[in-house]
């Protein structure tokens, strides 16, 4: 069950089920707003991709600089339940991490005829998942580069990818990726550096240029296929047209 990520090896499935009509999704929606507001503030937070080429637009590049991105492992499945839990008690009164604690323990689904619980994790589907993910990831990129011997002289992050440059050699990177990956069992990143100056960031090529300043332009996967809905296709009007709007947003913004 699920949607597959044919861009990635072996093929992993992305289980996502919706809560729209839920129980708890009113009360996730409200939760989602109440949080946000405690999210996205520090120097790191990447808003969208139009956010990440306003930052590395004016950065100037060393000669020993490395481009390096990295990935978390299947993030919403991972985040640390209880571990957020406590961070939110840190900063709601006890009644509202009471229903923060309900939504983030309650997801059910059914599946061939058999109910099964979620035991740790948050529910790709639910409004509140991605902005609980994006709490406790502020949290752990703090606690990573506060404790890291050798850190990166960027790093920016939109929620489960981050993007930093790397100024202390392939053998010190090496450690600093074991590093994150120490601190967390749950969460586990992988990484990808620059190759002959290029860098896929989110839906960017990062490039390097001659100067030592960074370029971009518009990144599609290898397993793109240019196909979009046809003209005469029996879809809603608004899906076409949200396919445009999002190619000329786009467009616009890379």
């Amino acid at each position: 069950m699920g949607l597959p990520k044919i861009h990635k090896d072996s093929v992993p499935l992305r289980p996502i089920v919706s809560a729209i009509g839920s129980p708890t999704y009113e009360l996730a929606r409200h939760l989602a707003d109440l949080l946000q507001d405690h999210i996205g503030k520090t120097s790191s937070y990447i808003k969208d991709s139009a956010d990440f080429i306003n930052k590395i637009s004016s950065l100037k590049l060393n000669p020993q600089d490395i481009l390096v991105s990295f990935d978390v492992v299947s993030l919403f499945t991972k985040v640390p339940v209880k571990d957020t839990i406590a961070l939110i008690n840190q900063i709601f009164p006890e009644d509202v991490t009471a229903l923060f604690h309900h939504c983030l323990t309650t997801s059910y689904f059914q599946w061939d005829n058999e109910f099964y619980e979620q035991m740790d994790g948050v529910a790709m589907g639910s409004p509140l998942s991605p902005v609980i993910a994006n709490f406790y990831m502020e949290h752990f990129e703090k606690t990573a580069l506060e404790s890291a011997p050798h850190k990166p002289s960027v790093w920016f992050r939109f929620v489960d990818d981050t993007f930093i440059i790397w100024s202390h050699g392939e053998e010190e990177l090496m450690g600093f990726l074991n590093h994150l990956n120490n601190i967390h069992l749950n969460i586990q990143f992988t990484m990808e550096k620059e190759i002959e100056g290029k860098l896929p960031f989110l839906d960017t090529w990062v490039i390097r240029k001659a100067n030592f300043q960074l370029g971009h332009k518009v990144y599609r996967k290898p397993t793109h296929t240019d196909r979009y809905l046809h003209k005469n296709s029996n879809h809603h009007p608004r899906q076409k047209r949200g396919i445009m709007k999002t190619l000329v947003d786009r467009a616009r913004r890379i």
